[in-house]
């Protein structure tokens, strides 16, 4: 099936994107998106917190590295596949940012299934592809199997890799021309051990050529195999396989291709891998980030050192401090991110948000480690053997990590966002756009107004090298400059979102304490950036590669 809706480009926004503001070097737009939450509410799905709470042991999860299927099938009662599905199909009709709430709430309890849900609702089939499908046989499989709740995944990356213009999995036209089947294999799938309906990329071989198609798969279907379950560093327990399609019979109708180019690449697909790393990455680094907080603020209440609190000393005050400015920060910008009216809005701001509390997340875990080491660097299951309180650091630790990594490695996306950066300054017009003047200036107070002058300051050198020096960071030579230009677009991200923010004291307190931070980090990027002579990393990975003997030697490897 071909389907024209996905190659459609969005519309440009209305209203003014803080992508326009990094690429324009004007002010920072006013406070986006909604309102902020409010905590205590009911749960939505009802009952999931109790759920959760009730039946998980995460600890068990982590260590069995497997959410046991009675748990799933409980899961799939409340509709917690159905987050975001329209009530007609028996979905809970959420919002995106109630979708992320939800994901975060359940992380929180276990990384493994705030992430398995995430995928469900952020990449599955009856979220990235039902919304562009004409009437017809595979849009009524999908709408079937969304209100029986089925469980969905993205099938993409292969043992060659991740993101390959030509995957190794072929869909061949049978004889009489009604369906493909399917050969390959797939790895590192999120759900797939448990999917009832995955989306499958695939290289179609017709007489006229190939083209790139994307198979939705009935994991019933003869031929397909979970060859292995595989286990990550952290996020333990979420289903995650090796699958192999041997043969796999897809009708003609359930495989999707574009006119022209990659269905993997359309604007509809890529607006629903953006959001979706929110749902499967930033969530459960902000549901991190907050334990993090929650189990260091109950350390330091419960600990004296020479008869002081150990809330009384400087080092630990920073601690706490930069902790609660960085979990602020980290919801502010998810906030922003999906408080667009439609979904191609804010692409960039998405781009951003995943990397952005992926590393707040990273520093929060660390700077824990440290704290929490005061009282033995165990595991949980060591403490609770001498009665002292099972803090899962460690589990947090790993989970931390490994949300860097899962999805795409973060570097990269960084070199991505830079490059797209990049490209819409290229494609834009050739003056800046208007500026934005930032709503109610008179709010700030002293500190926080510095840092306000200084993000003005700091966009309009972003916006200048940006139009400047385009041409010379592209290529495989120019990946660590890109880098450099994602992190600092990002940390600008940041501070502009908290600052657009900024309402009362206590906000204000925290948002100081982020910029300062961050100012610091902007600094450091944009030395690096600009230093024109740097030291010879090349030839020592060269010699390292080829076994150079003499390095070999000086290193004793």
């Amino acid at each position: 099936m071909t389907v024209d809706v996905m190659t459609s480009r969005p519309p440009s926004p209305g209203a003014a994107t803080f992508l326009t503001t990094l690429t324009g070097g004007g002010p920072v737009p006013g406070p986006p998106g909604p309102p902020p939450r409010q905590r205590g509410g009911p749960g939505r799905p009802a009952g999931l917190p109790a759920l959760l709470d009730a039946e998980v042991d995460p600890d068990t999860v982590d260590r069995e590295g497997e959410i046991p299927l009675s748990l799933i099938a409980r899961l799939k009662d409340l509709g917690a596949f159905r987050l975001s599905a329209p009530e007609d199909l028996g979905g809970l009709g959420l919002s995106p940012q109630e979708v992320f709430d939800v994901v975060e709430a359940a992380a929180s309890r276990s990384a493994a299934i705030g992430v398995m849900l995430g995928v469900h609702n952020g990449i599955g089939v009856g979220t990235s592809l039902l919304p562009a499908l004409p009437y017809g046989s595979l849009r009524d499989l999908i709408r079937r199997r969304v209100t029986e709740g089925v469980i969905s995944g993205f099938a993409d990356t292969e043992p060659t890799g991740g993101g390959n213009r030509w995957p190794r999995t072929t869909a061949t036209p049978t004889a009489d021309g009604s369906a493909y089947t399917l050969k390959g294999d797939k790895l590192f799938v999120s759900n797939g051990p448990v999917a009832g309906l995955l989306g499958v990329t695939a290289t179609v071989r017709e007489p006229d050529g190939k083209r790139v198609g994307l198979a939705v798969v009935d994991t019933r279907s003869p031929g397909f195999e979970v060859r292995a379950g595989l286990e990550y560093l952290g996020v333990r327990g979420l289903p995650n396989g090796w699958l192999r399609f041997d043969e796999v019979v897809v009708p003609r109708d359930h495989l999707v291709t574009v006119p022209d180019g990659d269905p993997r690449h359309t604007p509809r697909l890529m607006s629903a891998v953006l959001s979706a790393r929110l749902l499967i990455q930033a969530a459960p680094a902000l549901a991190i980030a907050r334990n993090c907080l929650r189990w260091s603020r109950e350390f330091v209440a419960r600990r004296r050192i020479e008869g002081i609190g150990l809330g009384e000393y400087d080092l630990v005050q920073r601690t706490l401090a930069a902790g609660a400015a960085d979990v602020r920060a980290m919801d502010t910008v998810v906030r922003w991110s999906l408080g667009a009216p439609a979904p191609h809005d804010r692409w960039f701001e998405r781009m951003a948000a995943r990397n952005f509390c992926t590393d707040a997340c990273a520093r929060i875990v660390d700077r824990t480690v440290s704290l929490l080491g005061g009282e033995g660097l165990e595991t949980a299951r060591s403490k609770r053997r001498r009665g002292a309180l099972p803090v899962p650091l460690e589990r947090a630790y790993r989970d931390a990590r490994m949300l860097r990594t899962i999805g795409g490695v973060d570097d990269m996306l960084d070199v991505r966002m830079a490059q797209a950066l990049l490209a819409h300054v290229a494609d834009g017009p050739g003056h800046d756009p208007e500026p934005v003047a930032l709503a109610d200036t008179g709010k700030f107070f002293p500190r926080t107004e510095g840092h306000a002058r200084a993000l003005d300051g700091e966009l309009a050198r972003f916006s200048a090298v940006c139009r400047a020096a385009g041409p010379q960071v592209t290529g495989a030579e120019g990946q660590y400059r890109l880098l450099l230009l994602g992190r600092i677009s990002r940390e600008l991200f940041g501070m502009a979102a908290v600052l657009a923010a900024a309402g009362n004291d206590g906000q204000h307190r925290l948002t100081d304490i982020h910029c300062t931070a961050a100012r610091l980090r902007l600094r450091d990027a944009w030395a690096r950036f600009d230093t024109p002579d740097e030291a010879d990393h090349a030839s020592v990975a060269r010699a390292l590669v080829f076994r150079d003997r003499h390095m070999d030697e000086l290193l004793g490897l």
